[in-house]
């Protein structure tokens, strides 16, 4: 039974980013990942044999000089210097048949009232279709901005909140605007787990989670854990699974907010095959796929790579494969051995009054050792997760700290709602 200050559940970017807060305030950290790989929807898949160095991304694609968070742990592991810019090519539109520039499919006139339709609108209470139809207009958010915001997300974007989608926030004009890593955006998730302080045990399932006296009491399919604080970093289906049996009140809440599931292929086809213009990605308008995001903004000399998010249900295996040789306008048919990946990518569908949800989940924590993050919060962006887990660390140590004022180790303090089941 291996013991720790700081048990984490889940080794994407908000499990990592929590474990590196807490182990450079000197706390002992386990992470237990179900996966035989760390960075969950940080998924870089690196290829071998003829395609050896070669990678397309399968979950996230990019992150940004606006993420703050995110560059000061990397700033702190003397990281900084590995980050690469993404070359600057555009997004185009996939509609009716054909590859299209999207000012070509824009109305400029019901865009000409959009300073006017913007005065005094609140984002607030607000669903994307409602706030960003209202002031582009009802033509140019069904013909761009609505796919497009979809395909941001990967995921229908009408009943998402506004207030979720573009969260605004100050740049490092010293890092690239849009940047990734060698080996792709899972390279930021190898970072952290490689930094001192931190245990990752992989393939490991989580069946139970108990409270027992001062200690959490972690039980997986290979042992038992033992930690005085615990934080889930999973997807939210999971955290509600696993929060269930033991604290209701926590994961009552997080049932209300739903899963979106992407069906994500991606394929690397060689260049001399595609006539199809550099691109940083298309985007889907009534099409089976979302988007389509293209390893252009990192040049290969030989390969190109795209990677397609399929709306769910809608193709089997061979519809994809027509699809995709379809869209990229491939000679022929697309041969079964072409260098093709799969993976099922699951999202938060957050709506309209997620925030207070939010806040009440915050309320039952408070006071706790029990920390919960993830993208399911205030947003689904990389940034998100960490400020995220950010927020929890620093609750959490006040918590222990509170506790003990000499040190951050050994909390008694318990849960509201275990007191009543005592």
């Amino acid at each position: 039974m291996a013991d720790s200050d700081l048990l984490i559940i889940g080794a994407g970017i908000s499990g990592l980013s929590m474990a590196h807060y807490a182990a450079a305030a000197g706390w002992s950290v386990q992470i237990l990942e179900k996966e035989h790989r760390i960075g969950g929807c940080l998924h870089s898949h690196r290829f071998t044999g003829s395609l050896d160095g070669f990678w397309l991304e399968l979950g996230a694609h990019s992150a940004f000089n606006s993420y703050s968070h995110l560059l000061a742990i990397l700033e702190s592991l003397h990281a900084l210097e590995r980050l690469r810019p993404r070359a600057k090519v555009g997004f185009r539109l996939f509609a009716d048949g054909a590859v299209r520039r999207i000012p070509t499919q824009l109305s400029f006139s019901e865009l000409l009232l959009a300073p006017f339709r913007l005065l005094g609108l609140i984002k607030t209470g607000r669903s994307v279709a409602e706030y960003y139809g209202h002031i582009v207009g009802p033509r140019n958010y069904a013909a761009v901005f609505g796919p497009a915001f979809s395909a941001v997300i990967c995921q229908s974007a009408d009943e998402f909140p506004a207030d979720a989608l573009f969260n605004p926030r100050p740049r490092r004009k010293e890092v690239p605007r849009g940047f990734t890593l060698p080996g792709g955006v899972q390279t930021l998730a190898e970072i952290v787990a490689g930094s001192s302080g931190v245990r990752v045990a992989l393939g490991q399932t989580v069946t139970d989670i108990q409270h027992q006296g001062e200690r959490f009491v972690v039980r997986t399919d290979s042992g038992d854990y033992t930690t005085r604080a615990l934080c889930l970093a999973t997807p939210v289906a999971v955290t509600t699974q696993l929060l269930r049996p033991e604290f209701p009140e926590v994961a009552e809440p997080l049932m209300e907010v739903k899963t979106a599931t992407v069906e994500t292929v991606g394929v690397a086809i060689p260049k001399s095959r595609l006539t199809l213009p550099l691109v940083a990605g298309l985007i889907g308008r009534n099409e089976p796929f979302l988007s389509v995001v293209s390893r252009d903004t990192v040049p290969d000399p030989s390969y190109r790579g795209f990677t397609f998010h399929f709306r769910p249900g809608r193709l089997d295996e061979a519809g994809k494969r027509d699809c995709i040789a379809r869209v990229l306008g491939v000679p022929g048919d697309l041969p079964a051995s072409m260098n093709m990946i799969e993976k099922l990518n699951q999202l938060p569908a957050l709506r309209v009054g997620h925030g207070e949800r939010a806040q009440a989940i915050d309320g039952l924590l408070a006071g706790s050792r029990l920390a919960l993050t993830g993208n399911y919060f205030t947003g689904i962006a990389i940034e998100d997760c960490v400020a995220r887990s950010r927020q929890e660390f620093a609750r959490l140590q006040h918590e222990l700290e509170r506790i003990c004022p000499p040190c951050v180790k050994g909390g008694t303090q318990n849960l509201r709602w275990f007191k009543k089941k005592a």
